[in-house]
């Protein structure tokens, strides 16, 4: 097999929700891989997230994909868009073998690459990330998004440089597809772009401000509005309401303590800012589908 510049990711070496690596190299804005996993195995594709946005692709058999608290059911030729930031992870039958490839690519680098009348291609992904979620199956509705994801794969055994701009070109095209077929849709009922400021500054200082007792009127206070306009601007623009967002961070920071502490599970609830544990293993579990308890014993595999 010919040696190229894009990276292979496996399934099987766990180490965090988060993932440490960042998926490009200098101004390209997308890596691609491949995957087989034989029989015998569950785990399909680790539980993670990446800053980058990823397209992932069936080529044979078939996995319970799961984003968020979201679960699809992917066959061969399937494929689903996955926003960046969002967990996602696969399992497989013990009895069944799958193969899938995957691009992970900088949806910044592509919104930077367009001129700026074009930003409002990407406003969704800003505003209603976890509505964004694609799957890409219904050849009755996205024939042509179907049609270009394997167009993408046939450049994984490539050198980068013969492929570069025509893979930029494809992910363009696919960009086009999903925001003709989702993204556009979202828009209509986004928020008044005058908030928009306030409403990142208040998404800001709940990632900075996570452990603490947060109420929903320190955080309107915080951006300078009311709690009403708050929350309706705030669900508008993020597709959550202020608290699921919230908690979201928290217990995406709690996994990290799981997984990378030994720290007691009141002590990691309390450190990601929730007072009452019997309220946190209630989120935590909404969120990952696995009690804390388990998580940790059975490492990140247990949630899917």
């Amino acid at each position: 097999m010919q040696e190229n510049q894009f990276e292979s990711r496996h399934a099987f070496n766990i180490s965090g929700p988060m993932e440490n690596v960042v998926h490009r190299t200098g101004l390209c804005p997308f890596s691609l891989h491949h995957t087989y996993i034989a029989r015998g195995f569950i785990n399909a594709l680790y539980l993670h997230c990446h800053p980058e946005a990823e397209l992932f692709y069936m080529e044979e058999g078939q996995v319970v994909f799961q984003i968020e608290n979201q679960t699809f059911v992917l066959n061969q030729g399937d494929g689903i868009f996955v926003p960046p930031g969002l967990t996602h992870n696969a399992t497989i039958a013990p009895t069944d073998s799958c193969s899938y490839y995957a691009i992970v690519f900088s949806t910044d680098l592509l919104e930077k690459s367009l001129p700026p009348y074009c930003q409002n291609y990407f406003a969704a992904l800003h505003r209603q990330i976890l509505d964004c979620i694609y799957p890409a199956w219904d050849t009755s509705v996205n024939s042509r998004l179907r049609a270009l994801l394997p167009r993408i794969f046939t450049y994984y055994e490539t050198p980068l440089t013969d492929c570069e701009l025509s893979l930029t070109g494809l992910l363009m095209e696919v960009w086009q597809e999903l925001y003709n077929l989702h993204f556009c849709h979202l828009l209509n009922h986004s928020t008044d772009s005058c908030v928009k400021s306030e409403l990142q500054n208040a998404m800001e200082y709940m990632q900075q401000s996570y452990a603490d007792s947060l109420t929903l009127s320190q955080i309107a206070n915080h951006v300078g509005l009311s709690e009403g306009h708050f929350c309706r601007s705030f669900k508008a623009y993020t597709g959550v309401p202020p608290f699921t967002y919230l908690n979201r961070i928290r217990i995406i920071k709690s996994c990290e303590y799981l997984t990378e502490t030994a720290k007691k599970i009141t002590e990691v609830a309390a450190l990601c800012g929730f007072n009452n544990i019997s309220y946190f293993n209630r989120v935590f579990y909404k969120t990952m589908l696995v009690t804390p308890t388990d998580y940790r014993r059975e490492g990140i595999t247990g949630s899917m």
